[in-house]
Formats: C-alpha cells, sequence, structure tokens
C-alpha cells in the first residue's frame, strides 16, 4: 500500500501575480493622490495669484477720492491670503491621506502570506524606485 504524498505549499513556488499587480495599483493610487495633493496646492496659489492682481487693479483704477475702494483692495488681499492658506491646508491633508495609504499598503505587503520575500521586494520598489528600496535598507 502506497501513502499519499503531501506537496506543501509554500509562495515562493507559485507567482501571485493578482496579489502583486494589486499591490502595485495600491502604490499606484497613493502616488495620484500625491500629484493631486501638488495639483490643489498649485490651483490654490494660481487663483490666489488672480485675486491678487484683481486687488491690485481694483486699487489703481478707483480714484482715492472714494474710500470703499481701498478697503475692497485689502479685502481682495486678505481673500489671496486665504485661498493660498486653504489650498496648503487641503493639500496637507491629501499628502496624510496618502501618506497613510502607503502605510498600510506596506503593513500588508508585509504580512502578506501569498508574497516572497522577493515578491515583497519587487512590490515595495515599484511606485519610487530607490526611495523604498532605500528605506528597506535602513
Amino acid at each position: 500500500m502506497s501513502t499519499a504524498r503531501v506537496i506543501p505549499f509554500t509562495s515562493d513556488s507559485v507567482e501571485n501575480i493578482p496579489v502583486v499587480e494589486r499591490y502595485r495599483e495600491a502604490y499606484q493610487t497613493a502616488e495620484e493622490v500625491t500629484g493631486f495633493a501638488e495639483t490643489v496646492k498649485l490651483c490654490g496659489i494660481f487663483l490666489a495669484g488672480l485675486i491678487f492682481v484683481a486687488a491690485v487693479v481694483v486699487y489703481q483704477s478707483i480714484p482715492a477720492e472714494r474710500s470703499g475702494f481701498p478697503v475692497t483692495s485689502a479685502w481682495l488681499i486678505a481673500g489671496a491670503v486665504l485661498v493660498i492658506l486653504a489650498s496648503h491646508l487641503w493639500s496637507m491633508v491629501f499628502r496624510i491621506q496618502a501618506w497613510m495609504l502607503e502605510v498600510a499598503i506596506d503593513s500588508a505587503v508585509n504580512s502578506s502570506p501569498l508574497l516572497s520575500n522577493a515578491q515583497r521586494a519587487r512590490v515595495k520598489s515599484w511606485p519610487n524606485g530607490a526611495a523604498h528600496e532605500e528605506e528597506s535598507a535602513a
């Protein structure tokens, strides 16, 4: 009578392409959120610049005898400063969200029983290239 032979399953023997792709897409999403944060910041700076230019035009084009118009320019300049601050704040919120997503992905990759060490290294080095390799070496 022959005995059944059990072949152990190890993550090193099987290439888990769907799992690797899922983690790569998650890292790509985190990169896109970071890019969106930069776009929010730049759009806020551009909009604040337009408001500031409008304030200068209003101040230059209206005679000084009317006392209400310098106040309008001051309000526009204050609005421009508020737009810059708000865009910077939202940019930081999005950057923090992207960072939290990367931390969660790193944790999932490190604890995944479906990935070998070589696959973990490949997945973690994909989005930023050498940046993640330097972090993992430290």
